[in-house]
């Protein structure tokens, strides 16, 4: 495990990071100067422990939110204030020059957006003041609340998405993948909550079967050429579903495997099911059912990591054992807060929250399993691999 400190560097801003790779973080900073807002995009050599400015605006719309992609040779920035303009731009890491800047309009206010690669961003927007009587001619002849489209970089324009299964879905429904050498796109088409999916299965006798939660599979050159082309049906592959009477949700992956929790509500069953990245091949790999002569606990599932723990609370701390791609074994105490994860079956890492009537504190901090040791700290922060990353 690595942990990398960038709190001195980063004092008295507003940060979030964008990336953690072996040799490089790269994250954005906003910060006033001399009475002006000001966002920088960073870059931390992890070797050197040196940052670099990368670029740098002044932020002269105090309302406008900053969404952050990170791809190989550059980072996109998608801006917007829930209006119906929106403003991208693509930064070149290595020297900081501006690819694009792109001001876009649409119908509806922004709602979401999602960027497949770096030429491809999908946009969501809803119904606003605007285009009242517009969405509301739309909602009923689709039902759906929200418009789809695909906005390509290189050819300055977007098309409306078509097909019935992408336009009222949330942005973190779709995820990008490599297998040898081309993109896919996971497209995750749950239905409604996991409350809402299981008052379905309660009342079915008047709500009838006609529910459920499916996941689909499509090359992104695929889907971008099918979107484009006005295709109402993508040619995307049915991979996993559950009817009325269960319950799919995905659960991370690594570099191997998708993984998705399901459950059938009859019997309360559960598992986590991995479909493998290469060969879409199906398999159960865990039980998350408690056995009758097990106390109360409960499971953990760590989506970035893909791994999943069982949590048992005891009087004066948890115990943690691992339930997929973890061995971990260990108990800490109760006064390291909850469980956020845990890097190379030894560290594990909680978090403690705390707020008074005027401001709130978080406190993360790292145990070590096999010396008992641990180190606590007042900040934020993020974990990828064996990297923690203090900000």
């Amino acid at each position: 495990m690595t942990v990398v400190d960038i709190r001195n560097i980063v004092t008295d801003s507003n940060v979030e990071i964008i990336s953690i790779s072996p040799s490089t973080i790269y994250y954005a900073e906003e910060k006033s100067e001399e009475g002006h807002r000001s966002l920088f995009i960073l870059e931390y050599n992890r070797e050197t422990r040196r940052e670099r400015i990368i670029a740098n605006y002044f932020l002269t719309r105090p309302s406008f939110v900053q969404h952050y992609f990170d791809f190989p040779g550059e980072i996109l920035v998608v801006m917007e204030n829930g209006g119906s303009t929106v403003w991208l731009l693509s930064i070149d890491k290595q020297t900081g020059e501006e690819k694009a800047l792109e001001e876009i309009h649409f119908v509806g206010g922004f709602f979401g957006c999602k960027a497949l690669d770096e030429h491809h961003v999908i946009f969501y927007t809803q119904e606003n003041e605007q285009h009242r009587d517009l969405f509301e001619e739309y909602r009923r002849t689709t039902g759906f609340s929200r418009v789809a489209c695909l906005y390509d970089i290189t050819e300055h324009k977007y098309v409306y998405i078509r097909d019935r299964r992408i336009c009222n879905l949330a942005p973190e429904d779709l995820i990008t993948y490599d297998v040898g050498g081309e993109t896919q796109l996971l497209i995750l088409q749950p239905y409604g909550s996991e409350e809402e999916k299981e008052h379905c299965y309660r009342n079915r006798r008047w709500l009838g079967d006609g529910v459920e939660d499916v996941a689909w599979l499509c090359t992104l050159l695929d889907f971008v050429v099918g979107v484009k082309t006005g295709e109402s049906h993508l040619p995307l592959e049915r991979v996993l579903s559950a009817g009325t009477d269960g319950l799919l949700r995905f659960a991370g992956m690594d570099e191997y495997n998708l993984y998705f929790r399901a459950k059938y509500f009859p019997t309360s069953d559960q598992r986590i099911c991995a479909v493998s990245k290469a060969t879409v091949r199906k398999a159960v790999v865990a039980d998350l059912n408690l056995k009758d002569d097990e106390g109360p606990a409960s499971f953990y599932i760590d989506m970035d990591a893909a791994q999943v723990f069982r949590v048992e609370e005891l009087e004066d701390g948890y115990h943690i054992t691992g339930t997929l791609n973890s061995a971990v074994d260990a108990f800490y105490t109760k006064e390291l807060g909850d469980f956020v994860c845990c890097i190379q079956d030894r560290f594990i890492v909680a978090r403690y929250m705390m707020s008074d009537d005027s401001d709130a504190f978080t406190f993360h901090s790292i145990f070590d399993c096999k010396t008992g040791k641990q180190q606590s700290y007042e900040c934020q922060c993020a974990v990828k691999g064996s990297t923690v990353v203090l900000y």
